[in-house]
């Protein structure tokens, strides 16, 4: 029920303002982000990607990203949804800090920052025949020079062997941040970030 400044009074009669209301509305699309990322089905895919602004407008940024469209740098839902079914299949769970998230919002737009861990679950020979892969991939990428590919698929390489290193079970901290705009029925992400500390 609405109130005069903009304020609405819930069932339990307590009253937010519409701030308020529209930060809680973000809230849960990062819960259902998360719980995406923890059950990793496969067969919800298609729904989970309608979290997703349609379309060429939405991007992702991995943590290897270093410039718009390349490597680890996704734009448009094919390619996101390309790289959300890789992290669902290779990847750990993921814990996000939910309640603990800051949440900006003004009008039709949205703004988070967060923190969590990604545990390793996989152990690193079945992932190995993946992560070959996907350094054949930077030595291929003609976009980049000789000494550039070589560099980023040793860095890569060397990464893996790190998470090799620290175990199945290790908990790697990551920050989120991510930019969410309001839609007809609802609040899609637009923009997000995934980074790590380096070390």
């Amino acid at each position: 029920m609405a109130s005069p400044g903009g304020s609405q009074v819930d069932e339990n009669g307590a009253v937010t303002t519409a701030v308020e209301s529209r930060a809680t509305a973000v809230r849960a699309v990062l819960r259902r982000f998360q719980e995406g990322y923890q059950t990793r089905d496969l067969t919800e895919l298609d729904a989970f990607m309608d979290l997703f602004v349609s379309g060429d407008q939405a991007e992702l940024i991995g943590i290897g990203a270093t410039e718009r469209g390349g490597y680890e740098w996704f734009q448009g839902s094919e390619a996101i949804r390309g790289v959300i079914e890789s992290d669902w299949t290779y990847w750990g769970d993921v814990t996000i800090d939910i309640e603990g998230a800051r949440i900006s919002v003004s009008r039709e737009v949205s703004w988070l920052s967060t923190t969590g861990w990604l545990r390793q679950t996989q152990t690193f020979d079945q992932a190995l025949r993946f992560y070959l892969e996907q350094m054949k991939g930077l030595l291929d990428n003609t976009a980049l020079g000789p000494d550039d590919r070589l560099m980023e698929a040793t860095h890569y390489g060397l990464r893996r062997l790190r998470e090799r290193d620290k175990g199945q079970g290790y908990a790697w901290p990551f920050v989120l941040t991510a930019v969410l705009v309001r839609e007809r029925d609802g609040w899609r992400f637009h923009t997000l970030h995934w980074s790590m500390p380096v070390d």
